[in-house]
């Protein structure tokens, strides 16, 4: 597995970087924050008091997103970045949306919010499949 990583690391690298930089830009006032906030009842105040924990967390959350998805690509070996996007999106709505939806469902929670939380995760997922496939 370390082999792996190291031959690989510069795509997961960049990969989890990007994650990161498109959840900011998500759940900033720009895209998605304020209704995001709005729909979570979180005030602007709290969210900034959590802000470093959050960062760490989504770091860690996105190197390991990014490690699992290479090793995807990698077993079932796309043939362009094309289908490399369409993986993710296969795993995004298998794993990602599906479970995201049964929370919803049984935990009552705003659609609004499911909409806001799982189209962020498409995104990233098929970017992060086109670096991944594009960078060996």
């Amino acid at each position: 597995m370390f082999k792996f990583l190291m031959n690989n690391s510069s795509g997961i690298i960049l990969a989890t970087l990007t994650a990161i930089t498109i959840s900011l830009l998500w759940y900033s006032d720009f895209m998605f924050g304020k209704e995001w906030r709005r729909v979570t009842k979180l005030k602007n105040k709290e969210f900034k008091a959590n802000l470093a924990v959050s960062v760490l967390g989504l770091v860690i959350i996105s190197f390991v997103s990014a490690f699992v998805l290479k090793r995807f690509i990698v077993i079932a070996a796309p043939a362009n970045i094309l289908e490399a996007i369409k993986l993710s999106v296969w795993i995004w709505l298998g794993f990602v949306a599906s479970y995201g939806l049964s929370n919803t469902l049984f935990e009552k929670r705003s659609y609004e919010l499911s909409a806001i939380n799982l189209s962020n995760h498409l995104v990233t997922l098929t970017v992060m499949a086109a670096i991944l496939f594009s960078i060996n």
